[in-house]
Parts: structure tokens; sequence; C-alpha cells
């Protein structure tokens, strides 16, 4: 990866390009029509608009808390968690968090604008078209961000070059007529598959075509044939192709760049400044504390702080392969030894084994099976005691999420992470696929495409095991094969937002929300009597915006 110095006109923004995207800089503080109107210097606004994605997706290093605190799969561990995003007490309209998300959105939607507007003022280039299609389907993307996370927002689709005042808010209806239009334009304009990976192509946006359209199914606005689009773009993006990586080989890290990934944010170590700002965080939330001083000592850093729950544990069956696919089920003296000496493994020691709760009866087995390596481990055997509290002081007492797990980083005190982030992949294109057939009344059909993510998910020789029929299928079936499937992938605040059932399944999984319920206190439940189930519109954008902008319920 090459870093990338641009100046956005008059926002003075500054980003790092994607992964292989060429080396451009401003030299001699050119003026930024003059700079945008060359071929080079349009090529680096397209770049800092894709590089506005790094920022969305990892902000001040806080940004998982939007995307994951407060759902049925995580809850607080060794570090306080935000109160008002992970147990919905006291989540006030200025919280800096959401304030952030926010701002960070309408940045990244003006980078588009920006770029939309110097399209047809660049000297001939082979790419424009391309390039505004990918900058459209950006812009589009970020709305969709913005609409599930905010509701009705305003609509800024022109490049800016005086301050304005006054915004009016659009519908929800309408910022998603926004999205479709934006995403539509897009798929006309940029090929079919991409030769740099990382661009925008068709198969991208078929899959967020795919999601749009099965999110507003769901709205009181939404249109009778949303769940068919959504199926009918879901069917588009997969083309036929099964899933043909093992959820190891998907995972593993270096090997971000795979047949299955559609999309993703990439990172390496040259393009990142600051390693605790900039970098990929997800390895830092998902797991507990095991140390501070990283790679050096052949272990991540991790805050414990997004732990799983036990719903998320009781998730998973002895025949699921994604158990040990998400978990770091064995550790060796050397945490990373697991990657670095994969093929030694039966000769390296043990130290700790995580056994669930199906192996419980079999740890004589276990040990028995090698004692030369395994005698001296300490097993943690599966209970309560997983799901981690803030009280928590034993390091390591609940398995650890390895999914982004990143040997190469050069860890500081956050613990970033070199490794890319991925935005859409191809296990979620069925998923999607399989729930918006349910939508449509079609259960087996919607129990095919679940059973191609569970076959692959199944331990060898247990794929018939794995396989279930349309009888199955309901949609918390989907909701909990979402889970198995997509830990820590920062789709789950939305997921239980989309279906309708944030409040139902944090109450019933989530013990930091549950016990207000347990109290009789509804902690979604505003002081005017409305369920908070959007985040609120940052006050700093009511007080500055001078025109009428009602907040959201319950704030």
């Amino acid at each position: 990866m090459k870093k990338l110095i641009i100046l956005t006109g008059i926002l003075l923004l500054t980003f790092s390009s994607c992964q292989d995207y060429l080396e451009e800089e401003n030299p001699g503080n050119i003026v930024a029509s003059e700079f945008y109107s060359t071929a080079s210097g349009y090529e680096s606004l397209v770049n800092s608009v894709y590089g506005s994605l790094r920022t969305v997706y990892t902000g001040d290093g806080d940004r998982a808390y939007m995307f994951c605190a407060g759902t049925d799969m995580y809850v607080e561990g060794r570090n306080d968690q935000p109160e008002g995003l992970s147990e919905y007490r006291n989540l006030i309209a200025s919280d800096g968090i959401v304030q952030n998300f926010y701002s960070d959105l309408y940045s990244a939607i003006q980078s588009c604008n920006t770029a939309i507007y110097y399209n047809d003022k660049t000297e001939d280039a082979t790419t424009l078209e391309a390039r505004l299609g990918e900058v459209k389907f950006l812009r589009g993307f970020y709305y969709f961000l913005m609409v599930q996370t905010y509701g009705g927002v305003s609509i800024v689709d022109e490049f800016i070059e005086e301050a304005v005042t006054e915004f009016n808010r659009n519908t929800a209806a309408e910022v998603y007529d926004f999205i479709l239009q934006d995403m539509t334009e897009a798929l006309d304009l940029v090929p079919e598959s991409s030769t740099e990976f990382g661009r925008v192509d068709k198969r991208v946006i078929r899959h967020f075509l795919s999601k749009v359209y099965l999110t507003r199914g769901y709205e009181t606005f939404g249109e009778s044939s949303d769940f068919s689009n959504a199926a009918s773009f879901a069917e588009a993006a997969i083309e036929g192709q099964g899933l043909n990586l093992s959820f190891d080989e998907l995972f593993w890290p270096g090997n971000e760049e795979n047949e299955e990934i559609l999309f993703s944010i990439q990172f390496d170590e040259a393009s990142i400044e600051d390693a605790t700002d900039d970098g990929n965080t997800q390895n830092y939330y998902f797991g507990p504390y095991l140390g501070g001083e990283g790679a050096l000592y052949g272990y991540p850093y991790r805050s414990y702080t997004l732990c799983p729950t036990m719903y998320l544990f009781d998730a998973f069956t002895e025949n699921d392969a994604r158990f040990e696919g998400t978990f770091m089920v064995e550790y060796f003296e050397r945490y990373y030894d697991y990657y670095d000496k994969n093929d030694e493994l039966a000769e390296l020691n043990v130290q700790y084994y995580y056994a669930p709760e199906w192996a419980l009866s079999d740890t004589t087995a276990w040990r028995a099976a090698n004692p030369a390596t395994r005698t001296d481990a300490v097993i943690v055997p599966y209970s309560i005691e997983w799901q981690a509290s803030n009280q928590t002081t034993f390091d390591g007492g609940t398995p650890i999420v390895k999914k982004f797990d990143d040997p190469t980083a050069s860890f500081s005190g956050s613990g970033s992470s070199n490794r890319d982030f991925f935005l859409a992949r191809l296990g979620e294109t069925y998923l999607i696929a399989a729930e918006a057939y349910l939508q449509l009344g079609q259960a087996d059909k919607a129990a095919e495409m679940i059973n191609v993510v569970r076959t692959r998910a199944a331990v060898e020789g247990e794929e018939a095991a794995m396989q279930i029929s349309g009888a199955d299928v309901d949609l918390d079936f989907i909701l909990d094969e979402r889970a198995r499937e997509l830990v820590g992938e920062y789709h789950r605040w939305f997921d239980l937002k989309r279906t309708g059932k944030l409040v139902e399944r944090t109450e019933l999984y989530n013990r930091d929300v549950k016990v207000y319920f347990t109290q009789g206190v509804n902690p979604f439940q505003g002081t005017d009597g409305e369920l908070k189930t959007l985040r609120p519109i940052p006050q700093s954008a009511l007080d500055l915006n001078e025109a009428e902008y009602a907040q959201n319920p319950g704030y």
C-alpha cells in the first residue's frame, strides 16, 4: 500500500489511499479547481473518498460501540463501555461518540459531493465514468449508514463552497429513495469487475442494493417489491459462486484479498501514520486483555471491552467449525505460534484449553490425545464465567475472538491492526438472500441459502448434521445464523434494528441491559414515552442549524 496526500478543497481533509492506488500529492499549493481538473489530481480526489471509509469505521478508536454495543451478542468486560450506547440509559444528544459518527459521515458525504462536482470538469480520462459511479455508490453507502442510525436526515447532494446555516430534515423514506437512486445510477457506470482489488464494481453494488432493499422492506414506507428486489440483487451478487474456502482460510492473516471478499477497507503499516488512531481496531475490542507489549512477545493487545454473551457461546454446536474458527480455543506458550508454527501445533505445549460445553466429558481424552503437549494445560471449562464482567481480574478468563488477529501488527497502546476491514463478503450475501426469501414466504428457498453457509461451517464429516429445512427457518433463526457467521463484523446493531428485534433480543440476552428490565425499568424508553431505537441527532447539529429540525423520539 502506498501513502496518498491530497487536498480536498475547502474541507482541508487528509485521507490515506486504498491499497495499490497511485501515490499523488498536491505540490506547490495548487488551488483545488486547477488540481482537480487534472487527471492525476482527480484520481487523488477519488482516492480520498475511499480513504474516508477508514475514518467512518475507525473514528477516534471508539466506533465499535456504535455498531456492536448494546446488542444480544456483546456485554461489558474488563473496561467500561459508554453507558448510553451499551445500556441505553442516559444516552443524550451531546454524546461524543454519536456526534463524531454523524460528523464523520457528513464529512465523507461532502468528499463524495466534491468528487462528483469535479467529475465533468476534469481533463479527459478513460476512468471518469467509472470513478463517478464509485463515488455515487459511496455517497449512497454513507447515507445508508446515516438513515439506519439517525432516521431521516438532511440530504446534501451538492458541493458546498460557502457556509450554509439552514438544512431541512428529509424523511427516512426520502433518504432511502436517494440511496437507491445513487446506487442504481452507480451500477450502470462501474465495470462488472475491477482490476484493482478494493474498488467498487457491479458486484459490490448489487450486494449493497440487496441490503438496502431488505432494510427498507421492514419500514412502514417500504414498497411491496423491496424483498423481491433484495433477493434478486443478492442472487446477482452471488453469481452462482459457492463458499469454497474454509472459515479459517477466510480469516487467515494475510489472506484478506480472497475470493469471498466483495468489498473491504484496506490497511497496511506503511499507510498508517498513527497506529493508535489510523488502523483497524477490530482485534482490540473483541476479546480479553492479554498484555500491552503486543507483537514483541507474540500476543495481541486487547481491551477486554466487547465480550461475548452466553447467548453467543451457546449459539454454536459441536458440529459447527465456526466455534473454533471464531474463538481461540487452544493457547500456546506464544499466542501467535498458532499462525507462525501452524504445521507444528501437535508439537507445541498447550497452555490453556477452553473446553466447550460438548467437550466437558472428554477433557481426559483431550489430554490423552497428546500427553506430551497437553498434560500441563489449564482447562477452562464452559461456564457462566465465560461471560466476562467488569470485575474480571483473571486475564484470559473468556475465549478470545481470533478472527481479526494480526501477527504482523506493530501494536501501540490501542492494539491497532494492519488488517483489512471486511465490509461485504459472500457469506453474508447468502444470508441477506435467505432473509429476503423468508420475508417473501419462501422458507424452503431461505433454507437453501442458509445451507450453503452451514455446509461450509460444518466440522469435517458433519455436513449432513448441519443441514436445515424450511420448517426450521424464522427470523430468530436467521439472526442466530448471522450471529454465528458474523461475530465482530460491525453488523449486529443494524441487524436487530432492521428486523425490529433490538429491544426484545437485547432484553433477553444482554446481561447489562436485562438487569434493568428485571427492576421494572425499560432503558429504551425515553422521557417522552417513546422507544429509543434510533441514535439521537447530535445537539451541536441542532444548535448550529437555523432551520427547524426535530429530535428523534425518546430524546
